[in-house]
């Protein structure tokens, strides 16, 4: 073994005095260039920036032999979560010389890098700085709408006491959405757990993680059910009446979900006596833990449902109308807090398909009286493409083209007046939001009808105060653009 070793320690010695022989011999036949190399500054150490917002760099870049840049050189900007377990997914930010793009990481820390490759050597050199990502989107406005390529998830987030849009805020959540935009719905759907729910065709419904936006396998809305369902399952509409409960329409059928009594979405509710009938997919949610108001399309009727068990009304009750036999088809449906009911004021809007007439009927659905019934006197009321009901004066607002009226039947003899016009837009969308609670600001911001128009692709929103008395019946609050085609708006509450 000795031997052995001796052995090899002298081969290795010779050879490395015939390289240095060699090199010795051979000096003065080689052409030596001096590497490109590259410089960079004007990086910070630290950055703190707002999630979705843009983190902007401008380093200062030189190369000792390309004095003026302009060689041909690669740039990225990447991100590594710090996580202190070794090496993470990078997530690349941007491909161009200065950084300029919104970050969608989660919170938290990051290591950021530079890289600068010189293309004609295929050097590579790197610049590391670290990056703080703080929560921009704790409160706000989630806005779904349709872009020329694919529904799209925005929102405006209220940061600093201020609202701010924040576009595409699915971006690294693992949801990429497709089809048509649906809806997005908010809602505490279980004790601190909140639920914000997006729909479209290619998706389905499902739901996101309350503060990161962040999408799991395990959350479509079908997990939520009892009974089987797709994995797609597309939810046509659905409306919390109070928190941790909700209704949910799909397919001409009604579902009851109520995580304080421990009942999941099951079988369809939609039936009475064992008959089964299907409903419109909306509902008068009425008020905190009394009876909501479903519509039976089949039977043309108003039917009653608490904690998801359906009946009819009294006969009794139907001293304007017939509960039990309009003889009509539903077009709108809704409740709020109008005349101080707490969300037991049910607004529906029905259709005479004889005589092509449109009917008004309000009514408490807490305990089933009746408290108008009349047509809509409005003659362009057929033309409606969207409909809202203010909460506040029970206001019929609806557009008809780039219009939006103010319909009301309070009077003697009913009002009917322009309130908007928009003019080369097109009105997407038409909303009170429902807030949930007596915080201060959401109680005036539920006086707002927040209108969603667009023009080239290109979707404003806007919000309105409604006004009962002056020369003009709304009041402009904000709006905010950069938006697809708005379909949905929701607010997500804290």
């Amino acid at each position: 073994m000795k031997l052995y070793t001796l052995r090899i320690k002298f081969l290795s010695l010779l050879a490395m005095h015939l390289l240095v022989v060699s090199c010795m011999e051979d000096e003065g036949n080689y052409d030596y260039s001096e590497i490109n190399e590259v410089e960079i500054g004007a990086i910070e150490e630290d950055y703190t920036v707002e999630r979705f917002k843009n983190l902007v760099i401008n380093p200062e870049v030189k190369f000792n032999l390309d004095v003026d840049g302009t060689g041909d050189y690669e740039y990225r900007w990447v991100a590594v979560e710090d996580t202190g377990i070794g090496i993470q997914e990078l997530t690349e930010l941007a491909t161009t010389k200065n950084l300029d793009a919104p970050i969608p990481l989660t919170t938290g820390n990051y290591f950021g890098y530079y890289f600068v490759k010189d293309v004609k050597t295929g050097i590579e050199t790197q610049y590391k700085f670290n990056i703080e990502v703080v929560d921009s989107i704790y409160e706000g406005w989630l806005i779904l709408s349709d872009t020329n390529e694919s529904p799209r998830l925005d929102m405006v987030s209220l940061i600093d006491g201020q609202y701010e849009p924040l576009y595409d805020v699915l971006a690294g959540s693992g949801l990429e959405l497709s089809g048509e935009a649906g809806f997005v719905y908010t809602y505490g759907y279980k004790s601190n757990n909140y639920g914000i729910y997006v729909s479209t065709s290619g998706n389905g419904t499902t739901r996101i993680e309350q503060n990161t936006f962040e999408w799991f396998p395990d959350f479509p809305i079908s997990n939520e059910f009892l009974s089987s369902q797709p994995d797609d399952l597309e939810i046509d509409f659905m409306e919390s009446q109070s928190g941790r409960t909700c209704y949910t329409f799909a397919d001409g059928n009604a579902y009851y979900y109520n995580d304080v009594s421990q009942i999941a979405y099951g079988s369809p509710i939609n039936n009475i006596s064992g008959v089964s009938f299907n409903v419109a997919p909306m509902i008068g949610k009425g008020g905190i833990a009394t009876y909501s108001t479903l519509y039976d399309v089949t039977n043309r009727r108003f039917l009653r449902s608490l904690r998801g068990n359906v009946v009819t009304f009294a006969p009794a009750a139907s001293t304007k109308f017939d509960y039990n036999d309009t003889g009509m088809e539903i077009v709108y449906l809704t409740s709020n807090d109008y005349g101080g009911l707490s969300g037991a004021a049910t607004f529906a809007i029905l259709k005479n398909a004889e005589t092509s007439k449109y009917y008004l009927a309000i009514f408490n659905v807490s305990n089933s009286s009746q408290m108008y019934f009349n047509e809509i006197e409005a003659s362009n009321f057929d033309q409606a493409s969207n409909i809202a009901i203010n909460p506040v004066y029970g206001y019929v607002f609806y557009n008809v083209g780039s219009k939006v009226f103010r319909y009301d039947w309070n009077p003697e003899v009913p009002e009917l007046e322009e309130v908007l016009d928009a003019g080369s837009d097109e009105i997407n969308m038409l909303k009170f939001h429902d807030f949930k609670g007596n915080k201060g600001n959401y109680v005036e911001m539920q006086n707002h009808l927040i209108v969603g128009r667009s023009n080239g692709g290109v979707g404003t929103v806007e919000f309105y105060d409604v006004l009962s008395l002056g020369p003009e019946p709304l009041s402009f609050v904000s709006s905010f653009t950069g938006f697809g085609k708005v379909k949905s708006i929701s607010y997500r509450q804290r």
